[in-house]
């Protein structure tokens, strides 16, 4: 797809650079969770003139029979609330190989989630306590963050429930129910849930559906999203503050932060032990939930782990056994407390299986064969290191080379503007000596016009005396010939001639 990419922004630069890039670079971001997303799509980070920051971004789906209208539905929500701000730019949308490519603009900044990874590793931060501050800026800011979005209005969007995970996860709810090991109390309990939830009449607003820690973007102090290909109006709102707080929570799991307890145990902590965090938590839905009350926080939390399940199977077409375990040990958690039952943690945790001589042998061999197969590829790996070693120092002497030419380039160029700027100058001269040369010309021109004119007026004056003389020698004719009859003039000349 990028030579096609490629082609088509060289073709037509115009819509997206102000002036013409001489090159363009193409970096294809790799997606860890690629093969398990049947419907994932591949984001290309766009760069011109070897400049640092990306210019672009270009979104199309992995599979050529995946959803399509995801691309399309993301660039339509962008082109709507383009006037936000805190959103990329939409430029352009089109088919290339029978699948939608978008092209929006790079939003500079750095996700919540690489921001916390990076304050985790680089203090080597082991406690909950240690990033407290920067958890209750994060949820702080999200939340102002979140109101603005969903107030953004939206008369000339069109509010498709159907087309939101929530709203499948309550038409598939048997089908999701069914997968899970709820016992029929638990059950019942997520059955009222349900039906209660159906009852309540939310406001519409514009909805992410995809509010993670990676999908927020801080740059200079300001808070931007990302990622729209699930946003849409709806009444199911209270799934954006919702998904923030668990994979926040879960994101905190990932970084060891509740000192080795099982995802199950860290979930409890975070939502009910931990004081300061359950409140920053019930703080934050308060101020972006209408209506929330404390004690209502785990039947929200069941209907965003139902519908959850229900994202994860949209996205992959199969059934995560592991994901189908977590999730239904964290309902059961939720649902324990909202029956005020008493919530065994125990049965999380990892649990010491003894094993004999022969089983210890075994499984010892195992773990060398695991070994030999990871140092095998440790070692293809060094080879391939070493090549790609070759391969750059190669790169930079031909780098070092054309950093040569380009100095005699720029060398020659400057030779060429300077003797441009000569022939200039020189220019300058002939066209003031051309411009006086053009004033002496019209001064003759004049002058000339002048003289023909008084040229004009003697030939006139001088015609004038010929007709005259004409007349003249007429009349001297007829006077001659009257002298000539006269018989006194006669004997005159006779009398001459003797």
């Amino acid at each position: 797809m990028i030579p096609q990419i490629k082609n088509y922004l060289e073709t037509n630069w115009n819509q997206f650079f102000e002036v013409k890039p001489s090159n363009l670079q193409f970096l294809l971001l790799s997606n860890p969770q690629g093969k398990k997303i049947t419907h994932g799509k591949c984001t290309i980070l766009i760069f011109k003139n070897y400049e640092t920051n990306p210019t672009l971004v270009a979104k199309f789906l992995r599979d050529s029979k995946g959803r399509q209208e995801k691309i399309v539905g993301e660039y339509k929500i962008l082109d709507k609330i383009s006037g936000w701000g805190r959103a990329p730019q939409p430029f352009d949308l089109l088919r290339i190989n029978n699948r939608y490519v978008s092209f929006e603009e790079f939003k500079p900044g750095i996700s919540l989630k690489s921001r916390l990874q990076r304050t985790v590793n680089k203090l080597s931060l082991r406690a909950l306590d240690d990033v407290i501050a920067q958890i209750r800026s994060d949820f702080r800011n999200t939340g102002i963050l979140l109101n603005d979005f969903g107030s953004i209005e939206m008369p000339i969007l069109e509010v498709d429930e159907n087309s939101n995970y929530a709203h499948r996860a309550l038409e598939n709810y048997n089908a999701l129910t069914s997968l899970l090991g709820l016992s029929d109390i638990n059950l019942k309990e997520l059955n009222k849930i349900v039906e209660d939830y159906k009852e309540i009449n939310q406001p519409t607003k514009m909805v992410h559906f995809d509010l993670t820690p990676s999908n927020i973007l801080i740059d200079e102090g300001e808070l931007k999203l990302i990622d729209f290909e699930f946003s849409t109006p709806s009444k199911s709102y209270f799934l954006d503050p919702f998904r923030f707080s668990f994979y926040y929570f879960y994101l905190l799991y990932e970084l060891n932060l509740f000192r080795g307890l099982s995802c199950e145990a860290s979930f409890y902590h975070f939502f009910v032990e931990n004081e300061i965090t359950q409140r920053i938590v019930h703080e934050f839905f308060e101020a972006t939930i209408e209506g929330y009350k404390q004690e209502s926080l785990f039947n929200y939390m069941s209907l965003f782990l139902l519908s959850n399940l229900q994202l994860q199977i949209d996205e992959t077409d199969f059934i995560n056994d592991d994901f189908v375990v977590q999730s239904n040990n964290l309902l059961t958690i939720s649902l324990d407390i909202l029956q005020n039952n008493e919530v065994n943690l125990s049965v999380y945790e990892s649990k010491v299986v003894e094993m004999t001589d022969e089983e210890v042998r075994i499984e010892y061999g195992k773990c060398q064969k695991v070994i030999a197969n990871y140092e095998a590829a440790i070692q293809e790996k060094d080879q391939q290191l070493t090549q790609n070693l070759e391969y750059i120092e190669h790169c930079h002497k031909v780098v070092a080379e054309k950093d040569k030419e380009l100095l005699k380039n720029t060398e020659y160029i400057k030779h060429c503007h300077a003797t441009i700027t000569e022939k200039d100058g020189q220019l300058e001269e002939n066209n003031r000596y051309i411009s006086l040369c053009h004033d002496s010309i019209k001064e003759k021109d004049e002058h000339l016009a002048v003289l023909q004119e008084d040229i004009s007026q003697k030939e006139q004056t001088l015609a004038d005396l010929k007709a005259q003389l004409v007349q003249h020698e007429q009349l001297i004719a007829s006077l001659q010939e009257k002298l000539n009859q006269n018989p006194i003039v006669r004997a005159f000349q006779e009398f001459r001639k003797r």
